[in-house]
């Protein structure tokens, strides 16, 4: 194994989701502290992806030029600037730019060291990379629940000030971690004259289409948990330290699932274990979203983590192997656009309708997404099967 890509790109993931769940569950309670409504934390969601979902295509293609790390030093640097700005600016108008500014540099982020996993040359290599990737990620986003959870303790909103600032030195730690990544993709040396690859072609790649939908709709899932569990605990009297602690764990099901990810795979093979997380995820929300007790809603979580968790690595890791090296940037990016896109509209209607019908309805809402696209995928099986 590669260690001297391993552990940077292990490292800049680790502190990229730390830093991007800290600042963006802090930034639920910072709305809270403002007064603002469900309805603006719908908002602040939706500028994290809106404008990764305008530029997604254009970074996918500046990484297929040869700008993949360029991409990702540039993702962590605007993580410490928007980190930086809204540590600086407590407004909402600053959280509402900055919040944009860490949406894009996470968007750099996630596509460059997705696409530089996939390049690391050698068989069987991309799927252990992207592994690798995806467990350092989930511990990310254990982590930086447990840090708010800590701090805050048993109070109901944390001391927001404070939890800002440890995003801002995490993300100083993103950013000297991933100086030392280094591409592994040779490209062709007629590749900078050559025409990209028409974007309806990838498209048009078998299973392209379902392998999307899938990964769109567990992303924005597996997203918003994290946006909406603090508000779901504010509306049930739950403690800052307990929404922690149900974060962390949420976490670290997906590691550990992760973890199993390549047996998994063998075993039932990668459609069939995109369906049943994808189920088991929507049951999971579902029960989520009913007045259970609190040692449920821990298993519940623990469920929900774990199929996401394997439901996003198979989705990722099965688009990036239908395309060519040459244009997974590409493919990539457009995956990821359509994850960010489902981030701007899924959150504005769910903040209507936990305004509307308070927090609930919204993990219904995301478990039904789940059901839906778990029976596109299997309805495309065995349309092909029967073909």
């Amino acid at each position: 194994m590669n260690y001297r890509f391993v552990v940077p790109m292990m490292a800049t993931a680790f502190f990229e989701l730390s830093v991007i769940s800290i600042v963006r569950v802090t930034t639920s309670y910072r709305a809270i502290e403002l007064g603002l409504s469900a309805a603006w934390i719908g908002i602040l969601t939706a500028a994290f992806a809106i404008l990764p979902v305008l530029l997604a295509l254009k970074v996918g293609r500046a990484i297929d030029r040869g700008n993949d790390v360029k991409m990702v030093w540039a993702g962590t640097a605007l993580l410490v600037a928007g980190c930086a700005g809204i540590a600086l600016f407590p407004s909402i108008y600053a959280l509402l730019f900055f919040t944009a500014t860490l949406g894009i540099g996470h968007l750099f982020l996630s596509i460059g060291l997705q696409v530089l996993c996939a390049q690391q040359p050698g068989p069987g290599v991309m799927e252990r990379m992207l592994g690798n990737y995806m467990v350092a990620t989930a511990i990310g986003q254990g982590a930086g629940p447990a840090v708010v959870g800590w701090v805050g303790g048993s109070a109901a909103i944390p001391p927001t000030q404070p939890l800002f600032w440890i995003g801002v030195a995490t993300a100083v730690l993103a950013f000297l971690s991933s100086l030392p990544l280094r591409s592994g993709h040779k490209r062709a040396l007629h590749a900078d004259g050559a025409a990209p690859v028409p974007v309806r072609e990838i498209v048009r790649s078998p299973g392209f289409l379902v392998v999307f939908s899938v990964s769109v709709v567990a992303v924005v899932a597996q997203d918003l948990i994290v946006v909406y569990l603090p508000l779901m605990g504010t509306e049930r009297n739950i403690a800052v330290d307990v929404i922690g602690s149900l974060l962390a764990v949420r976490a670290f099901a997906a590691v550990v699932s992760r973890l199993f990810f390549a047996r998994l795979s063998a075993w039932l093979g990668s459609t069939t274990l995109m369906v049943t997380s994808t189920i088991a995820g929507a049951l999971a929300f579902g029960a989520m979203a009913a007045p259970i007790s609190l040692p449920l809603m821990y298993v519940a979580i623990a469920i929900l983590g774990g199929a996401l968790g394997i439901a996003v690595t198979t989705a990722i890791s099965s688009l990036l192997g239908l395309v060519s090296s040459d244009v997974r940037g590409t493919a990539n990016s457009l995956r990821t656009g359509g994850t960010r896109l489902g981030q701007v509209v899924i959150p504005f209607a769910a903040g209507l309708l936990a305004a509307a019908m308070g927090v609930a309805s919204v993990f219904l809402v995301l478990g039904a997404s789940l059901a839906m696209a778990a029976t596109a995928v299997q309805f495309t099986r065995t349309k092909s099967s029967s073909g």
